[in-house]
C-alpha cells in the first residue's frame, strides 16, 4: 500500500547524502542542490529531500516504491 500523503520526517531516518546539480524551482536554473536520502521506518518507502544549497527551497522525490 502507498502513503497517500507526505509522511513526517520523524517516521524514517535519512541515511545517505550527496551534493548534485539540479533544477531550482525559485531561482529558475540550475544550482547545486543538498539531496538526503529517506527510509521510512518500516523499510516501505524511500524518498529523496532536495535541498537548494543557495535559496533553501526543498522539495521531495518520491521513491519508486511509491
Amino acid at each position: 500500500m502507498t502513503h497517500m500523503g507526505p509522511l513526517p520526517e520523524s517516521a524514517g531516518t535519512f541515511t545517505k547524502e550527496s551534493v548534485v546539480q539540479s533544477f531550482c524551482r525559485r531561482e529558475n536554473m540550475m544550482m547545486d542542490h543538498r539531496v538526503q536520502a529517506w527510509e521510512s521506518k518500516d523499510g516501505a518507502y524511500e524518498d529523496y529531500k532536495y535541498t537548494c544549497l543557495s535559496c533553501g527551497t526543498v522539495h521531495w522525490v518520491d521513491g519508486i516504491d511509491s
